[in-house]
């Protein structure tokens, strides 16, 4: 019985080591910094990094196959996630559209796209392509609110002007 209960304890032990140790691996990896530093968030994975302005805020990231952070402005919200570069912005919009109900497309471009909702409290939503490095590209996807859309605009392209490569 004391054998089986020291195997048990041995084994907890590595998990914690291990789960320790991954943690320590992954925020080695991404950097999210304080407002006064001069990059607002940066991951070596992904190759990305975006620099500080006064207009966003670090809200959170998830790692998986893909990058997904979430900065925010006020009542804007900006999502900046990674997608294969084998995929065309085309293919990206369809699917978009395909799994969005009950919008009104505004503009479709070549490497844009824009629509709202038609609920009562409107939400236009704004999705810009970047070429990003060899093996990633970015969407940037911004969500505000359709009656704060003008006062919004200046701060989306602060943004879009701030994503580098490392």
């Amino acid at each position: 019985m004391i054998k089986k209960w020291s195997i048990l304890l041995l084994l907890l032990f590595f998990i914690f080591i291990l789960a320790g140790c991954k943690g320590e691996e992954a925020s080695n990896n991404v950097d999210a910094k304080a407002d006064g530093d001069a990059v607002l968030y940066e991951n070596k994975i992904f190759d990305i990094s975006i620099a500080h302005n006064s207009d966003w805020k670090f809200k959170s990231e998830t790692e998986s196959d893909n990058l997904n952070v979430i900065l925010s402005h006020g009542k804007s919200q900006a999502i900046i996630s990674s997608v294969s570069s084998n995929r065309t912005f085309e293919d990206i919009k369809q699917e978009l559209k395909a799994g969005t109900k009950n919008i009104e497309v505004i503009s479709e471009e070549n490497k844009t796209l824009s629509y709202k909702s038609k609920l009562k409290d409107a939400v236009r939503t704004d999705i810009f392509f970047v070429e990003h490095n060899k093996s990633i590209n970015l969407i940037v996807i911004f969500m505000s609110p359709a009656s704060a859309y003008e006062q919004a605009k200046p701060n989306m392209e602060s943004l879009l002007n701030h994503i580098n490569n490392l």
